[in-house]
């Protein structure tokens, strides 16, 4: 099965591009979140998206806790929101509501425990399984997995060219930010292209 790759974290048009025509098919924007290195204001957020057309391709604003009023700003230029921070079953149904836009919810795990929070947001659209540490490359606990199927979410936390085809055994689906670059913030290109290679020859 061919891997759905999501770029994480993306600033500048030319990460942007190797993104795409390197295959990645969700591009993640770190949106209203100051303490980021990839941070973007809503503004920038509308303005970068209008220059993103390929088709095929889903854009993810990455919101900690949103308010209506930065949603209502971001909302026609996103396909998703990926609600990472303390947001409720309740809050995701309020926000597809008001909004009709779809919600991948982030799910942080440390521990096994932590994975029964698959089964309390019903209304997201996908789910983004991940660790704790949101921006500080930890690596996921992989063991945690071993007797769950979570093949049909997302996988992130500190994913790179070298684990990869580890997390590839467990979801198809992967998110990837900070092992792409070269400094927090900073995209690499080479490494961009060079991961979406490896990510193919599993495919």
């Amino acid at each position: 099965m061919r891997a759905t790759i999501k770029i994480c974290g993306l600033k500048d048009f030319q990460a942007i591009d190797t993104a795409i025509n390197s295959g990645a098919k969700y591009l993640g924007f770190v949106c209203d979140y100051p303490k980021s290195p990839r941070n973007c204001t809503p503004q920038e957020l509308v303005s970068i998206s209008k220059k993103i057309n390929q088709n095929g391709i889903n854009k993810v604003a990455v919101m900690v806790n949103p308010d209506d009023k930065t949603i209502d700003q971001i909302q026609n230029s996103v396909d998703y929101i990926q609600l990472h921070g303390g947001e409720t079953e309740s809050r995701i149904q309020e926000i597809k509501s008001k909004f009709n836009i779809k919600i991948l919810k982030a799910i942080k795990v440390s521990e096994e425990i932590d994975l029964k929070q698959i089964d309390l947001y019903p209304s997201a659209d996908d789910l983004l399984i991940d660790t704790p540490a949101m921006e500080k490359s930890e690596l996921f606990n992989f063991n945690l997995l071993d007797n769950l199927n979570i093949s049909s979410y997302f996988l992130a936390g500190g994913i790179n060219i070298n684990n990869v085809h580890h997390a590839l055994q467990f979801t198809s689906k992967i998110d990837i930010s900070s092992g792409l670059e070269f400094s927090p913030g900073k995209k690499d290109l080479n490494k961009i292209i060079n991961f979406m290679n490896e990510v193919n020859k599993h495919a």
